[in-house]
């Protein structure tokens, strides 16, 4: 097949053209060609359904079927590669082979809204699958889902009036990125024309939060009137589909930045006016019932949305600072929250010692670590993983960060002095079998935990330390009984999280000498080239970070006679966690380095989390 960049009168690729190229590129088996090409009408009314939601609709006559919409729709094996389908992607990469063109996976955070709003009119770039997504100098990189199209490649040289490189992407991701980008940006530019440049944000049904339904983003862009709202959906939408765990909307000097938290770390999202700004903060705040004449005063407030078929849990919290109201919302996916203690992180030792604990009639188990540790996560798979019809599990949380049907959950309200320790007086006279306390910041809160596991119940609560031992002392300063803190205590579990590797591209090597010494390992010289471990070489599914999603790694103080018998006589952390080692407990950087050996994450991993130890 001639080269696209030699025929410039070359019209788009045919399916039967496209399914030239999968053959020879041995990406599908020649006994199908009769199949697709016969059924191409069929195909057509299939993809219509998918990407439209009708075949006889306004939208459907509007939309063009791609060739490789066709061949992608029929879910077929990828022969050169059984294990993976012939999706967009796979035919994308076959389609760059034969062009001799470089294939790109979009990475939807790396885009440049700007250079793609400002190069492109939208009904152009939709209507020909083609979006902007890079600049070298006066160079533009454009992705395009048919090299082949050469009087499209022609219109774009003079249309741009710049020397312009190709690389080939699929229709789907370049049309999710167009939809995207135009359509928030279409939505902050009508939200500014409406509000003025210079215009501010101004001013008890289910207390927990009403039910918000998002609008797809097809939707969005057939009803673009309600400008701010459509923002927002889009903003949310967008956050839901990169995994963000936080979205970030923060007031600067002359603009605003949207920031996305994904596996730990931000990423700049956007950019916008800050009368926009004010007004997409009042809007989240009017979706989690907040109070939006209230500017000065942090709040709180949460939104219950669908995501698929599973309901999701946003957590918004606004703080006054110097430039205006800064919004951050949490993102509590059930998916993630209740995890199966398998999927946690537990090495098989860890996974028999926290089953005792939680499996014991009562007792007390403490949970540790800083923020964004993990630690409701393990919480809330714990209680999930002890839930039954014969058992009652209740807790008290401030707030409560995702309504469990399974559970009785009491929200502290200070107002009306529900505070922790009089709601677990309260839950005491409820006949629970397993309680969760949110957290255990004062001494009343503290001693009443422990009064709960003495008189029978089985007792989770969080502590903010550093580590295990240091959870047992924060107890002692907050006044609990010494004698009665070593009785009811089962096991305190510290953790952290470090980012996994890839599974897409993973590979595995061996440790340098350097990072050896780094690590403090003692292994002989000879032996060192079997220490096996590995890492992500990058691709589009992480970023090419080589790192993908994130898992636990934890310290697990197991009270037994010797720390039983420290800890009634007063010793300090130090004693309590040399006892602890001395019965087997590793520590949190031991626990990281275990997860290094078995391929689950990083040396760069493994020397953060242990130089936030020292």
């Amino acid at each position: 097949m001639p080269k696209p960049q030699n025929d410039d009168a070359r019209a788009p690729l045919t399916l039967e053209e496209l399914v030239d190229v999968l053959v020879k590129a041995k990406r599908l088996d020649p006994a199908k060609t009769p199949e697709i090409v016969g059924r191409a009408t069929t195909l057509r009314s299939q993809v219509l359904k998918e990407r439209v939601g009708s075949v006889r609709s306004q939208a459907a006559a509007r939309y063009e079927a791609s060739p490789a919409e066709l061949i992608a729709v029929l879910r077929l094996a990828d022969a050169s590669n059984p294990k993976r389908t012939l999706d967009e992607d796979a035919i994308a990469e076959a389609i760059a082979a034969s062009a001799d063109l470089p294939y790109l996976k979009i990475d939807p955070v790396k885009v440049d809204a700007d250079l793609v709003t400002k190069t492109l009119s939208r009904p152009f770039a939709r209507r020909h699958a083609v979006i902007p997504v890079g600049r070298n100098g006066d160079q533009l990189t454009i992705a395009l889902s048919d090299p082949f199209d050469g009087a499209l490649r022609a219109n774009l040289e003079q249309l741009l009036r710049a020397p312009v490189s190709v690389v080939v992407a699929s229709k789907r991701d370049i049309v999710q990125q167009i939809d995207r980008i135009y359509g928030f940006r279409s939505s902050v530019r009508g939200a500014t024309e409406q509000l003025g440049p210079t215009t501010s944000a101004t001013s008890a049904n289910n207390a927990l939060g009403q039910l918000v339904q998002l609008r797809s983003n097809d939707e969005l862009a057939a009803n673009n009137d309600e400008h701010v709202i459509a923002a927002v959906d889009y903003l949310l939408n967008y956050a839901f589909d990169q995994r963000a765990s936080d979205i970030h909307l923060e007031p600067r000097d002359r603009d605003a930045v949207i920031r996305f938290r994904i596996d730990g770390i931000l990423h700049e999202i956007e950019r916008l006016p800050v009368a926009v700004h004010a007004a997409v903060a009042s809007r989240i705040k009017v979706l989690a019932r907040m109070d939006i004449a209230e500017r000065r005063r942090p709040q709180d407030g949460r939104i219950k949305t669908v995501r698929g078929d599973r309901e999701v849990e946003l957590r918004v919290a606004s703080l006054s600072c110097a430039f205006g109201e800064k919004v951050v919302v949490r993102v509590f996916d059930p998916m993630a929250l209740m995890t199966d203690l398998a999927q946690l992180g537990f090495g098989r030792e860890d996974r028999e010692r926290y089953e005792k604990w939680i499996t014991s009639p009562s007792g007390l188990v403490l949970v540790t670590g800083p923020t964004g540790s993990g630690k409701t996560t393990t919480l809330y798979s714990t209680l999930r993983y002890l839930s039954g019809p014969e058992v009652n599990i209740t807790t008290v949380e401030d707030p409560i960060e995702m309504v469990e049907p399974r559970f009785c959950q009491v929200q502290v309200q200070r107002q009306v002095d529900v505070t922790f320790a009089n709601a677990l007086r309260a839950i005491l006279r409820q006949d629970p079998d397993v309680i969760m306390v949110g957290e255990i910041r004062d001494a009343e809160t503290a001693n009443m935990a422990v009064q709960a596991a003495l008189t029978g119940h089985l007792v989770f609560s969080t502590v903010h330390t550093r580590d295990a031992a240091g959870a047992v002392t924060r107890l002692v300063e907050l006044g609990v009984e010494r004698f009665l803190l070593s009785s009811v205590l089962r096991g305190v579990l510290a953790q952290r999280l470090v980012r996994q590797v890839c599974p897409d591209c993973s590979v595995e090597g061996a440790l340098t000498a350097q990072q050896v010494e780094a690590l403090q390992l003692k292994v002989p010289v000879e032996r060192r080239e079997e220490l096996r471990v590995r890492w992500g070489e990058g691709c589009p599914k992480c970023r090419h970070t080589g790192l993908y999603g994130r898992i636990g790694v934890f310290e697990m103080l197991d009270v037994q006679r010797r720390v039983r018998q420290l800890i009634t006589e007063g010793k300090d952390a130090n004693e309590i966690a040399y006892a602890a080692r001395v019965e087997g407990m590793g520590t949190l950087g031991e626990a990281a380095i275990r997860k290094l050996a078995e391929g689950a994450t990083t040396f760069e991993e493994v020397v953060r989390l242990t130089a936030d130890q020292q």
